[in-house]
Order: structure tokens, then C-alpha cells, then sequence
């Protein structure tokens, strides 16, 4: 068999004696896919057909390990020729985990801040309770900070630490200090919500139902705690919990370094308390400019997108540039942006008493306009819509 008119010999073949069949099957025009399997020399690969057919190709072209290749019969026989029509390049390693990872998330990604809602109903239906599942239950919810804990540097600090986009970091470094980290509780009580399910699925009304029926059972479907606690929690805060993690991972995917292996940016939602309120916060932490040679400090920015009651969506960009804070405010409301403007001012004296040199400060109508990232386009980069 040969590629590129060089010869292609078989190899390893799990069922040689099926191999003369399929051969001869083969015929002029015919397309098969393959991909690179491994490297025996400089000019030498070894070649793994769709079917599981193990061929050792010599060619003059680079190939890859992993890459996708569309090959042709151009003629047929004991040993065909083929040629390479359709070479695409193989996605790196980190690539592809990537790509896996946004196909298995992104349907399943949820509001963090419908996910706390839930999270905070169901609390109160547990409220008192020592069961495992209950214990899980307030344990995720106390991860999630009331609004006037979140008003010191230091805090804010710790909650961006504990927001889970870390979470995989801290498990490589001892001691291990996961107390207070919202991923870590959420998957906790994924594992309880899912364990608890699978032992006993119940109808609102009581009624029990056996687990491997538990399709039959609509949006009604609750899931009765475990022992004497007698309690019942809402089955849609499982589906919600899987939905939170997957927005958290999708955040971490989406704060990945980039080619240059530096950190560029970091994305983070922050849900919290305000009252009887659940909001939350959006933070995109920007890398404004490299390092170079002559010093290593880098400017960077902070994206935020607030809700706060009244005023809509808020869309803010604070910058730290030759000791100077700038700051920017986008709204899509010409009140608001009128508003915010009024009150600039205040905002200037709280980062003088800070100690804080002001720069620009501005109010701006309309959508908000940020210096784009590299590492922000990630995602989109990343998505197929042939997938």
C-alpha cells in the first residue's frame, strides 16, 4: 500500500487473515480516515484506520501524532495506492481535554444564582436536621457569603479564593485548605444529593418509587431525606447543583493560560447575600500588558458586571496604570449612566482616603466597550459548530 507513491506495509493486525479481503474490497475513488498512531522513524508512521486496521506508512510529509487524515484509493489491488486528500492538524493534548470538556459542560451549565436560590429554599425545608444530606445542604450554602461580610479587601480576597476556580490548584498543595471553597461543598453534595436518589426517589405525595422507574416521574419529584429527619428536599436542586458546577468549570476552562503559558486572565462569578436577595457578581480579572525584559509588573484590570436593585445591569472597568486608579461605567439606561455620573465624586474621595492616586473616572451610555484579552476568546475559539 503506498501513500504519496512511497510504499505503506501492514502492521500488527489484530486478524491478519481478514487482511487480503478487506484489500481487495478496496477500490479507485474510495476514501478511508486515519489517524497518526505513532512514529517508528523520521519518514515512518504507523497509520490506525476507522475500521482498526494498523498500517506502517512511509511519506515525505510532516504528520503528527493524533492527526486526522482523509486518505484515497487511487489504485487498487494487493497493494493499493493511496494518497493523502484532507490532512488536518492534531489539536494539542491541553487542546483537546479542553474541547471535551466544553462538550460535556456547556449543556449543562446553570445560573449560579438560580442554583442559590434553590439551594437557600431548600436549607429552610432542612432546618434543624442532622442528616448527612441536610449537613451538605447548609455547609454548600454557608459557602456563600453574606453581602456586608464581602466589604474588606481581605475578604473580597478570601471569597475570590474560595470561589472554586482554585480548587484543583489547592488540592495540589499541602495541607489542604478547602474549608469555605464553593466547589469543593458543591461537589460534596452532588455525591450526597446523587446517593440519596439512587437509594429512594419519592412522589411529592409520599409515594415510593422504585429507582430504575425514576424517568416516570415528572418535575414533581422529591427526594426524601434519609433516618428520622423526615424531610424533603426539591429534586430540581440535583440538576441545579450539576448545573453551578458546570458554570464554576466552564469559568476555570475560560481562565486557562494561553500559548505564552502566562496567566492573561481570570473569570469569576461571586454569588452572595444581600437580605432576601440572591445576586451575583461577574469578575474578568485582565492581563493589560506582558512583561518584558526591563521590569516584570504587568498592568492589569478588572471587568465587573453588577446587578444592583434599581439600577440594572452594571457593567464596570477598573484599571491600575502608572499609580493611578481608573474606573469606567457602562450602563445601557441614560438615567443611570446620569446617576452614576452624579456620584462620581464619592467615588473619588473613597479612593483617596484609600490611598489610592485618581485617575479617570466617566459614566458611559451603551454597551460596555473592554480591551479584549487573548485569553478571553478562548471559548469561542474553542467551540465547533459542526460538533
Amino acid at each position: 500500500m503506498e501513500i504519496q507513491n512511497t510504499t505503506a506495509l501492514l502492521v500488527n493486525l489484530l486478524d491478519s487473515k481478514s487482511l487480503p479481503g478487506f484489500l481487495l474490497q478496496l477500490q479507485p475513488g474510495n476514501s478511508l480516515n486515519a489517524v497518526v498512531d505513532a512514529k517508528l522513524a523520521a519518514n515512518s508512521f504507523v497509520l490506525k484506520l476507522s475500521g482498526g486496521q494498523l498500517l506502517r506508512a512511509q511519506t515525505i510529509q510532516t504528520l503528527e501524532l493524533g492527526q486526522m487524515l482523509k486518505l484515497e484509493v487511487v489504485k487498487a489491488g494487493t497493494v493499493p495506492e493511496l494518497k493523502i486528500i484532507a490532512p488536518e492538524r492534531a489539536a494539542q493534548p491541553g487542546q483537546t481535554v479542553v474541547t471535551q470538556a466544553l462538550r460535556q459542560y456547556l449543556p449543562k451549565q446553570q445560573s449560579l444564582t438560580d442554583f442559590a436560590v434553590s439551594l437557600r429554599q431548600n436549607a429552610l425545608l432542612t432546618a434543624g436536621k442532622s442528616d448527612i444530606v441536610s449537613v451538605a445542604i447548609n455547609k454548600a450554602l454557608g459557602a456563600i457569603l453574606p453581602k456586608n461580610e464581602l466589604i474588606t479587601a481581605e475578604a473580597l480576597k478570601q471569597y475570590i479564593s474560595n470561589s472554586g476556580i482554585f480548587l484543583e490548584a489547592k488540592l495540589t498543595n499541602l495541607p489542604l485548605t478547602l474549608q469555605g471553597d464553593l466547589k469543593g461543598h458543591l461537589l460534596n453534595l452532588l455525591d450526597v444529593l446523587q446517593k440519596t436518589q439512587g437509594n429512594q426517589k419519592t412522589l411529592s405525595g409520599g409515594e415510593t418509587i422504585h429507582p430504575d422507574k425514576a424517568q416516570e416521574v415528572d418535575s414533581a419529584t422529591a427526594i426524601t431525606l434519609p433516618g428520622d429527619s423526615a424531610g424533603i428536599i426539591d429534586k430540581a436542586l440535583l440538576n441545579k447543583t450539576e448545573g453551578a458546577i458546570a458554570r464554576i468549570v466552564l469559568d476555570q476552562l475560560a481562565s486557562l493560560p494561553q500559548n505564552d503559558d502566562k496567566q492573561n486572565v481570570w473569570q469569576i462569578e461571586l454569588p452572595f447575600i444581600d437580605g432576601h436577595r440572591i445576586d451575583l457578581v461577574k469578575l474578568k480579572i485582565n492581563r493589560e500588558s506582558k512583561t518584558t525584559h526591563e521590569s516584570e509588573q504587568a498592568n492589569w484590570s478588572v471587568v465587573l458586571e453588577l446587578n444592583p436593585p434599581g439600577l440594572g445591569t452594571l457593567h464596570s472597568r477598573i484599571s491600575l496604570a502608572g499609580g493611578a486608579i481608573n474606573t469606567y461605567f457602562w450602563s445601557e439606561q441614560q438615567n443611570i449612566t446620569e446617576l452614576v455620573r452624579e456620584h462620581l465624586d464619592l467615588l473619588s474621595n473613597c479612593y483617596t482616603q484609600a490611598g489610592l492616586a485618581v485617575g479617570q473616572l466617566d459614566a458611559l451610555e451603551g454597551a460596555p466597550v473592554h480591551a479584549k484579552s487573548p485569553a478571553s476568546s478562548l471559548l469561542p475559539a474553542l467551540l465547533d459548530e459542526h460538533i
